[in-house]
């Protein structure tokens, strides 16, 4: 199984430059919970690092742009999607209502439990 990870927001440099300003102005108002979960002010946040890394799944991360270039599907963002086929793993309003990464990372560890069995 192949994890996307689409965030709700797009790609480039200009983008990340108005998304980081953002997050510094009005953090509340910032539209991607899945970015304000992962990411600090420096990069990927490194426990997050550590737990996608240790993931025995193949994880790719993609921007909203991105992810409608490669595919032809609209869905709410941000999401995790499965491959194989694809197919809604988190929804946008699941992502939205988490509030810690660690709250993030659990509920990633009970769903991959629950397809599992």
């Amino acid at each position: 199984m192949k994890l996307l990870f689409v965030y709700n927001a797009d790609s480039g440099l200009t983008n990340a430059l108005m998304d980081w300003g953002h997050k510094l102005v009005s953090p509340e108002t910032y539209a991607c919970q899945l970015c304000k979960l992962t990411y600090g002010w420096a990069g990927m946040k490194t426990e997050w690092r550590a737990f996608v890394d240790a993931l025995p799944h193949e994880v790719v991360f993609l921007h909203r742009d991105e992810f409608k270039q490669l595919f032809d599907w609209n869905v709410e963002t941000p999401a995790v999607l499965t491959t194989e086929p694809l197919s809604v793993f988190l929804d946008a309003p699941t992502l939205n209502a988490v509030l810690t990464l660690k709250e993030l990372i659990q509920l990633v560890e009970a769903r991959l439990d629950l397809a599992q069995t």
